[in-house]
């Protein structure tokens, strides 16, 4: 069976709008369907004018009520969740929906990380979501549902800018841990958006797999040198702090222990400097997926175009 019907979950947001990009692009001919909510639908973000002309919009309660779902994706070869990390426990529902209404596909919101420390899941609960999810889908196996998970490591713009990658923009301030040398997989979202439509494309390839995508690998330092060129680093006002990763990660440990939450994104990036190199493993899809990737320098010089 060709997966021709495809319902997009969360298609106004960063990831979402880019696989609906690729959806377009596609000589696929895919007939696709955005799902919104009834209170953002009408709001400017989440309009029409928002999707692509031939996209058709099908508007659900807030809540996702089980039958609103079951309704939404009956008809659909494969749904796909782009929503945030934070509805992820939402997912149980969609997937339960998609089983009902006889989705042949489903694509998880997994996009992330891979392997997650005990550490992480212990203090990041939605992390342990994220893996149940997995399992929960495996068990729908036997239902008829097949699934595809993408997984990118990190988006690498979003951690650039946001500061997860430590870069601190407006204080001009970088922390670099243990010298910023250790190397981990980043992605482009333009190339994940590509890589799950490329999974739709390949149905039986993908079926049940989980595929790990990757632009490039690269360091902190390698990314503060090239912000240290765009902006005159120490010489215009930054500063560098230079941590070791043992006492900089069990500082936020105890940070979240102790409440305060303003240290889970560095829990998260923690686990992204433990380092990572998926070339060798058998999940690693780029081959497959025959995936156009970006350069390390094409990206930085994109997110960096508008820095100074």
């Amino acid at each position: 069976m060709t997966l021709t019907k495809i319902l997009v979950i969360g298609g106004a947001g960063n990831l979402g709008s880019l696989i609906l990009k690729h959806l377009e692009a596609s000589g696929s001919q895919f007939q696709v369907t955005v799902l919104t909510r009834k209170s953002t639908s009408s709001s400017s973000s989440s309009s029409t004018n928002t999707f692509p002309k031939s996209v058709k919009i099908h508007q659900i309660a807030d809540d996702y009520p089980e039958a609103e779902l079951v309704a939404a994706f009956t008809g659909q070869d494969a749904v796909i969740s782009a929503i945030s990390m934070t509805g992820m426990h939402l997912q149980y529902r969609f997937i339960d929906a998609a089983v009902t209404a006889k989705v042949v596909r489903y694509f998880p919101t997994e996009f992330g990380l891979d392997e997650l420390p005990d550490w992480l899941v212990e203090l990041r609960p939605m992390f342990r979501i994220k893996h149940d999810v997995r399992d929960y889908l495996v068990s729908k196996e036997k239902d008829g549902l097949s699934w595809t998970a993408i997984v990118c490591n990190v988006f690498f713009e979003m951690g650039v800018m946001s500061g997860f990658f430590n870069f601190h923009w407006d204080q001009k301030r970088v922390v670099l841990v243990d010298g910023g040398e250790v190397q981990w997989v980043a992605t482009t979202l333009d190339t994940v958006g590509l890589a799950v439509v490329r999974a739709l494309e390949r149905e039986d390839q993908s079926r049940n797999r989980l595929l790990l995508v990757q632009d490039f690998r690269t360091s902190q330092k390698e990314i503060w040198d090239r912000v240290k060129a765009k902006t005159g680093g120490e010489d215009n006002g930054w500063t560098v702090e230079h941590v070791k990763y043992d006492e900089w990660l069990e500082e936020a440990k105890n940070t979240v222990r102790g409440g305060d939450n303003s240290a889970l994104g560095r829990l998260t990036f923690g686990t992204v400097l433990l380092g990572s190199q998926w070339e060798e493993r058998k999940e690693f899809g780029n081959t497959l997926l025959d995936l156009p990737t970006k350069s390390f320098d094409e990206a930085i010089e994109s997110v960096l175009k508008d820095v100074s």
